[in-house]
């Protein structure tokens, strides 16, 4: 297998695994990213992802997933969905699939810090606090001139630099976007009843709001996307406002809830780059597509850009002849997926949206369908778990 030499922007979950996979593989990996090493405290972190069974094989395969602190994991065994003042719910147990698990909440910082660390001891070669300021790409190599005026080159450029990537935007790569007009309040809760390890999501009318399970007992990390004009009145209220009015919203499922770290607001926005090959530009994770957090399914869609990848350049025997069109089908793959998982996003949003009796009433037969179907049920189930 002829050896490689990968330029990565950005050094995120989806970057550093990206680069270690590639350096394990034999080839030669630099990381730009603007940052510096991620450093996790003694308290919960505020972005979290819910990792299903597929990106976790992925970090196993990597060797990440043996190195994240246990006391950082939260495995959840249940998954409890329910329609505002309706009757419509449904409740999934990983036992009915003969499983420990459906995932695992992680705390974004304390992945990273354990894919950086990792990355570096496998020989990668990560170059922070400075950013690609400029990129020449062509069918042969690349080159890319760094802030600080040095100028590597090598023989691909992979844009993981999130859903703002400055790379793809200087490929001037064609985005469709829309705006979801709706924004997305986190933090991290302490509840006086424990969460069991089971992740709770309730749809309101002007958005969902998820309850998601950390590793200590009585602590949740908390999602609540609403519509723009309710989550800028939620943004204005104070703490102990906010709480009550969480009360409400959760129906009270965990019982008393305080604030345990401050919260965060941000935008929520559809995006999906329609190139992700580009001669010798390849484009993954949020660079590629971001999606509603309804699903929690934003880091599991870029963690399977990473495995299909991998899988290509991993191979004993690569020939440098096949790779374009290779490169060409794993693009056509991922897009597909991306595409799935924006369309069954868009659905989940609409057709939960609003507080009409009648779409109440249609909710609420499907959820109970869903839940009474076993055969349906179980593929929902493995949907989640990325099988």
């Amino acid at each position: 297998m002829q050896p490689f030499t990968f330029i990565v922007a950005g050094a995120g979950m989806i970057g550093l695994a990206t680069a270690i996979g590639l350096q394990q593989a034999g080839h030669r990996v630099i990381v730009i990213e603007r940052g510096d090493r991620p450093e996790y405290g003694s308290t919960p972190e505020l972005r979290v992802s819910a990792l299903a069974h597929s990106s976790r094989r992925l970090l196993e395969r990597l060797g990440s997933w043996q190195q994240m602190p246990a006391s950082r994991l939260g495995p959840y065994t249940g998954m409890r969905v329910w329609d505002c003042d309706s009757f419509g719910r449904i409740e999934f147990d990983a036992s009915e699939l003969a499983l420990a698990d459906i995932g695992a909440i992680v705390e974004n910082k304390v992945l990273e810090q354990v894919l950086w660390d990792q990355a570096v001891a496998a020989g990668v070669s990560i170059m922070a606090t400075t950013e690609l300021v400029q990129q020449q790409v062509d069918d042969q190599r690349i080159q890319v001139t760094l802030a600080n005026g040095q100028t590597l080159t090598g023989d691909y450029l992979i844009a993981a630099d999130g859903a703002r990537s400055t790379v793809r935007a200087q490929a001037n790569l064609p985005l469709t976007f829309w705006d979801y007009q709706q924004q997305a309040q986190v933090a991290v809760l302490t509840t006086e009843l424990p969460h069991q390890g089971i992740a709770r999501q309730v749809f309101l009318p002007t958005g969902p709001l998820a309850l998601l399970p950390l590793a200590d007992a009585n602590q949740v990390s908390i999602v609540w996307s609403a519509d723009t004009e309710r989550a800028q009145q939620l943004s204005t209220l104070s703490d102990s406002d906010f709480i009550r009015q969480l009360q409400v919203a959760s129906d009270n499922c965990l019982g008393l809830l305080q604030l345990k770290s401050a919260r965060a607001t941000f935008p929520l926005r559809m995006q999906y780059c329609q190139r992700w090959v580009q001669q010798r530009l390849l484009v993954l994770g949020d660079a590629a597509h971001s999606i509603h957090p309804l699903a929690g399914q934003g880091a599991n869609l870029g963690f399977a850009d990473v495995a299909d990848l991998l899988a290509i350049f991993a191979h004993p025997e690569l020939q440098v002849a096949t790779l374009p069109k290779q490169l060409r089908q794993w693009e056509r793959q991922r897009k597909a997926a991306a595409v799935t998982m924006i369309g069954a996003m868009e659905s989940f949003k609409r057709g939960f949206a609003g507080s009409a009796p009648w779409a109440k009433l249609g909710r609420g037969l499907a959820l109970q369908l869903a839940h009474r179907v076993t055969p349906l049920k179980q593929q929902l189930m493995r949907a989640a778990l990325g099988a």
